[in-house]
């Protein structure tokens, strides 16, 4: 049901969007204003599909263009929304309203688009009780290597990494989203990394070929964790499959049938070592603390990636970007160092996280 009306929500906003601005504008042929917004619609959603199966420059330049469509029809929705507000109280010049809608939307847009070329590095420092000496992470998460970014991307990243000097790096899912991710010299870049790399798979891995994905992972010196336990500088270091919290969970991404309140009593979580999970999505929290985990780190939301989506990504994670706490049991959502079909940022920045931990 959330589909269909969400589906109704994006048809009405494809009709009533030319329908505004040919008023607005009194445009001589408003049809191809239709075809327009009912092309981008369409395209849109055949893009979410292409990528995950091609790989050649058409689709990429396709899928591309599309997003960028997308993320200009959000911003155009909104000033629009704004803009009838405001007329509602004071009555506005239709010409001068419309060209100033469509001229706020394209340098927002192209504000987003400069936002998401680059990331930052969000430092964090996470006590953890009985962890003997200092222990630095980096955690990447959400880089959505494929038809956006690619292999030069990810060599950025790493050189970035390495001058932070971590004790390993850890991948909490989607690292790609296309087909175009699994040519083999994509991950080359991992082989200069001057500390272990450890991979957990999101949704988006599994789409695209997770067999294939992890292959190639480990031709490039990175250890996969595919719900295992292994101990390193001195803490439990558990790295779980993408899956749901339990039974009763809902789960648009399903791809298993496993759940996090199964798996986790399987697991060796005995033992005075301090526990790190590595999961991609960020639920499940009570699950993770009834064993004794001390530190979950996730992704999967990207902070909302886009304003106001990261309104909404906090109403459906409790736990949607950055540091919390549950009873004990510290969590950190990274907002992810990539983007997902649009490209644009807009209120978050990609990241990489520097998360330390020190004896509590």
């Amino acid at each position: 049901m959330f589909i269909v009306l969400l589906l109704l929500l994006i048809i009405g906003l494809n009709v009533y969007l030319p329908w505004r601005l040919n008023m607005l504008l009194a445009l001589q042929h408003p049809v191809w204003l239709y075809i327009l917004f009912a092309a981008g619609l369409v395209s849109g959603l055949v893009a979410m599909r292409l990528v995950t199966k091609f790989d050649n420059l058409l689709v990429s330049v396709y899928c591309n263009l599309a997003g960028t469509w997308l993320g200009i029809l959000l911003y155009l929705t909104c000033l629009m929304l704004i803009f009838e507000l405001i007329n509602l109280i004071y009555p506005l010049p239709p010409v001068k309203a419309g060209w100033t809608v469509i001229i706020l939307t394209v340098i927002i847009a192209a504000c987003s688009l400069i936002n998401a070329l680059s990331f930052k590095v969000s430092p964090v420092t996470i006590p953890v009780k009985g962890l003997k000496n200092e222990v630095k992470i980096a955690q990447i998460s959400d880089v959505h290597l494929g038809v956006a970014r690619s292999k030069g991307y990810l060599a950025g990243i790493v050189k970035k990494t390495n001058e932070l000097n971590p004790d390993f790096m850890v991948i909490t899912g989607d690292l790609v989203d296309s087909k175009k991710a699994l040519r083999k010299d994509v991950f080359s870049p991992f082989q200069e990394m001057q500390s272990p790399v450890y991979f957990v798979c999101g949704n988006h891995d599994i789409y695209v070929g997770l067999d294939e994905i992890t292959k190639n992972l480990k031709e490039n010196n990175v250890q996969i964790l595919q719900n295992e336990v292994l101990i390193t500088n001195g803490i439990k270091l558990i790295g779980l499959n993408y899956m749901r919290a339990d039974d009763n969970a809902r789960d648009p991404h399903r791809v298993s049938d496993e759940t996090l309140k199964d798996i986790l009593p399987t697991l060796d979580l005995g033992g005075d070592y301090p526990k790190i999970v590595l999961h991609h999505v960020p639920w499940g929290i009570e699950y993770m603390n009834e064993h004794g985990v001390d530190l979950v780190l996730a992704g999967h939301t990207h902070g909302g990636q886009l304003f106001p989506f990261n309104l909404l990504t906090k109403a459906m994670f409790p736990y949607n970007k950055g540091l919390a706490e549950y009873k004990g049991t510290s969590i950190y959502v990274s907002s992810g160092v990539g983007t997902f079909i649009v490209r644009m940022r807009l209120g978050t920045k990609n990241e990489i996280s520097l998360i330390t931990l020190v004896p509590q």
